[in-house]
């Protein structure tokens, strides 16, 4: 992933994403075509990003997968955890 963080949240996510290794971040003004092409060249030329997305992947896979985020997402919810539950469990 490319990450081209605005506001908010995104710089937050970007760094985390860029920790686990599977991403690089830009700044916005730094942005242009030629970056985000070097950018993602080098993270499909990367052995440890193809490495790490093998064990985070693996790591979903174990901990239940997108289901089981849907799951806790929709716990989180307030007042809809009980409905989801019934209609898609």
């Amino acid at each position: 992933m490319i990450a081209v963080p605005q506001a908010a949240d995104q710089f937050g996510n970007a760094e985390m994403l860029r920790a686990l290794g599977v991403a690089r971040q830009l700044a916005t003004e730094e942005a242009t075509a030629e970056a985000l092409r070097d950018a993602a060249l080098a993270l499909v030329d990367d052995p440890e990003v193809a490495r790490r997305l093998k064990e985070l992947q693996a790591q979903t896979a174990r901990e239940g997968g997108t289901r089981r985020a849907a799951d806790l997402v929709e716990a989180a919810l307030p007042g809809r955890g009980a409905f989801f539950r019934n209609v898609v469990g």
